[in-house]
């Protein structure tokens, strides 16, 4: 997946990206990163030496974009399947509804598996796994062509 985005700022080795939602993003705000309804920012390494104002074409490898959206939506619906499983069995057991069980133990196992998620995700942003790189400075600072 390439997407182009607008640097807006450079610190030391990183660079603050500034990319337009797409269709794929759909505004679900999983990211978090949103500044606006249209758009969002993004921190990654700035191996290009980009400037504030260059537009820059991103990269994340298909497989890369498959491990994240399995992570996010993949694990909290296995966490809801086997909770409503196990609490429609245990609920028999201990004597209450099965079904009641069953919708309190998925709601509690998602919500699990939310909250391994989100405390997963600074070692996930460390790793600079699932972060877009830089592939190609696309245009120039504007104030950069003028000198």
């Amino acid at each position: 997946m390439t997407e182009v985005g607008e640097v807006v700022r450079t610190k030391g080795d990183m660079a603050v990206v500034r990319l337009k939602r797409n269709s794929a993003c759909s505004r679900c705000g999983a990211c978090g990163l949103g500044a606006g309804p249209d758009d969002m920012f993004l921190t990654l390494p700035n191996t290009l030496k980009a400037k504030p104002g260059d537009l820059v074409e991103l990269s994340l490898e298909s497989g890369q974009l498959l491990k994240a959206s399995a992570i996010t939506y993949v694990i909290p619906l296995i966490a809801l399947i086997v909770g409503v499983v196990m609490g429609y069995m245990l609920g028999e057991r201990i004597g209450i509804d099965r079904q009641l069980a069953g919708a309190i133990l998925g709601i509690v196992f998602t919500a699990a598996a939310f909250g391994a998620i989100r405390a997963l995700d600074p070692l996930f942003r460390r790793s600079n796994h699932f972060v877009p790189r830089m592939v190609s400075i696309l245009s120039n600072n504007i104030n950069d062509a003028d000198l």
